[in-house]
C-alpha cells in the first residue's frame, strides 16, 4: 500500500542520515490526507512511527492558474479520466481538487504567465477562501526555488488530525 511503501522508504532514507530534506511527489491525482496520516502510523513489526524518524514540513499543492476554474466546474468523474483510486470510486475531479486545496499548507500557483492580473487575483481570492491558512507562492513554468518551500511554516499534524476525514480511510480500507 501507499502507506507501507512511504513508511519503509522514508524510514530507510532517514536511517542513512545523508539527507536534510526529502521531497515526496505524489501523483497529481493523489490525496494529501493519507500521506499526512502516514506520519502517525506505527509499523506493527518495529513499533516505530514515521514521525519518530522524520517530520512532515509541508504539504504542497500545485495549482494551475490557467485551468483551475474550468476543473472546479467540470462534472467529470475520476473514472471519466481514468484517475479513480479503485473500483467504486465515484468522486468528481472537482472533489479531488478541493481535497488537495483544502489540506495543503502551501499552494504553488503555477502558470501565472498565462493569466491576466485580474484572473490571477480571482484565483488567489478563491484559494484564500478555500484554504485561508495556506501560504500562496506564485510561479511560472513551475520554476520554484526549493529553499523557498523549506522556509515555510512546519505542517501541523495536530491541526490535520482535526480534519473530519482523518484516519477515515484507514478505518475503511487501505490506500493504494
Amino acid at each position: 500500500t501507499l502507506r507501507e511503501d512511504l513508511l519503509t522508504s522514508l524510514s530507510s532514507l532517514a536511517a542513512e542520515r545523508r539527507f536534510d530534506h526529502v521531497l515526496v511527489e505524489s501523483s497529481g491525482i493523489s490525496e494529501p490526507l493519507p500521506v499526512a496520516e502516514t506520519f502517525t502510523f506505527k509499523d506493527q513489526a518495529t513499533g516505530v512511527s514515521l514521525n519518530d524518524v522524520a517530520s512532515l514540513s509541508s504539504l504542497v499543492t500545485v495549482v494551475d492558474a490557467a485551468s483551475i476554474f474550468e476543473e472546479l466546474h467540470t462534472v467529470d468523474t475520476l473514472v471519466d479520466r481514468g484517475w479513480q483510486a479503485g473500483e467504486g470510486d465515484e468522486r468528481t475531479v472537482a472533489h479531488l481538487l478541493c481535497d488537495q486545496l483544502e489540506f495543503a499548507d502551501v499552494l504553488v500557483v503555477n502558470k501565472v504567465d498565462l493569466v491576466s492580473e485580474a484572473q490571477l487575483g480571482a484565483v488567489e481570492a478563491l484559494l484564500k477562501k478555500v484554504n485561508p491558512r495556506a501560504e500562496q507562492i506564485r510561479t511560472d513554468h513551475s520554476r520554484l526555488v526549493p529553499a523557498r518551500l523549506l522556509g515555510t511554516a512546519r505542517f501541523d499534524l495536530r491541526q490535520a488530525e482535526e480534519h473530519p476525514g482523518w484516519l477515515k480511510e484507514a478505518r475503511e480500507h487501505e490506500h493504494t
